[in-house]
């Protein structure tokens, strides 16, 4: 999923791209500098999932699943505080400001980025109505080609200017994240049968419990549950292993065949292991029930001729990961 620092952690429901959000900075916080300064203050108020209780603000909000083409939006909260409600309609000027996003990074120590503007887009000005305190305004993120799902993408956005007013100190500016998903993302049960050709010593631990990981527009990753990572979970006679440096990534295209499969390790990775699509299989996505039938191979030439391992997979919808 993409728009996440750690986009193969479970997430406890993406990140789409994943972390529990629940603290939010407390509303007495936020009119610090209306007491500070006795008068009007406009500031960025709380919106979605805070994720930070220090310096610049950040939020985060889960957009879902989002296809190609598509959009979806998170709210911009901006705030009018000070004695009463505003005592005019208040002009908020609001621009996306690569210097706030350096801070934050700076402080929480991430390397976030800024979405194309193909990507992104929000109004630049709202206006706060006499006799309101809150206005709300949405910005709009679109899967565009130039969309990245393994990006960490965070929209930084500050009040520059204010019609009537002083712009807040604490709270002029604030970090937006977000997840996607695609439409292949979710958790699944694999079952299927695997072999082992040179070891029959290994065989296959199904059924599995499993994610596929959101990694771009139509390809996802098998995150297996048992192991903790991007791997694949074996059996070594009776115990639950694994295969080192081995972990697969299938991609889907528009007419719902499964045209690769790769060792996201690297093909290969350091120890010979590569991953290959047996076009014998099915190889085929039904997305009216979420099914997903691959068959295909691991490779490891310093081991054996030809393929080392057999797998005939049907990885199974059971909900949102």
């Amino acid at each position: 999923m993409l728009g996440r620092d750690c986009r193969f952690l479970k997430p406890s429901a993406l990140g789409l791209f994943v972390v529990s959000l629940a603290s939010c900075l407390k509303a007495d916080d936020m009119n610090i500098d209306a007491v500070k300064y006795k008068t009007n203050v406009i500031e960025i108020a709380n919106t979605g999932d805070n994720i930070t209780n220090a310096g610049i603000p950040g939020f985060y909000s889960d957009l879902g699943v989002v296809a190609a083409g598509a959009s979806k939006t998170f709210n911009i909260n901006i705030h009018y505080t000070g004695p009463g409600t505003a005592p005019e309609d208040i002009t908020v000027t609001l621009s996306s400001d690569a210097a706030t996003l350096a801070k934050y990074n700076t402080e929480n120590g991430v390397t976030k980025v800024v979405p194309p503007s193909t990507v992104v887009t929000f109004p630049t000005s709202v206006v706060i109505k006499k006799g309101t305190s809150l206005t709300t305004v949405e910005a709009k993120i679109t899967v565009t080609a130039e969309f990245n799902f393994n990006a960490a993408y965070a929209v930084p956005v500050k009040i520059t200017q204010v019609s009537n007013g002083i712009i807040s100190g604490n709270y002029g500016n604030a970090v937006y994240s977000f997840g996607v998903r695609n439409s292949y993302d979710g958790a699944y049960t694999v079952t299927g049968t695997m072999v082992d050709a040179a070891n029959s010593g290994i065989t296959g631990r199904y059924p599995m419990s499993v994610g596929l990981v959101t990694s771009g527009a139509n390809t996802v990753r098998l995150y297996d549950n048992a192991i903790g990572g991007v791997y694949h979970s074996i059996l070594s006679g009776t115990s639950t292993s694994y295969y080192g440096a081995f972990g697969v990534e299938f991609t889907i295209d528009a007419s719902n065949k499964v045209t690769s499969v790769i060792n996201v390790y690297g093909q290969p990775a350091g120890n010979g292991r590569s991953a290959e699509i047996d076009p014998s299989g099915a190889n085929s996505w039904d997305p009216a029930t979420k099914t997903l039938k691959v068959k295909y191979w691991m490779n490891q030439p310093s081991v054996i001729a030809g393929h080392r391992c057999s797998f005939d997979e049907t990885i199974v919808y059971t909900g949102v990961r």
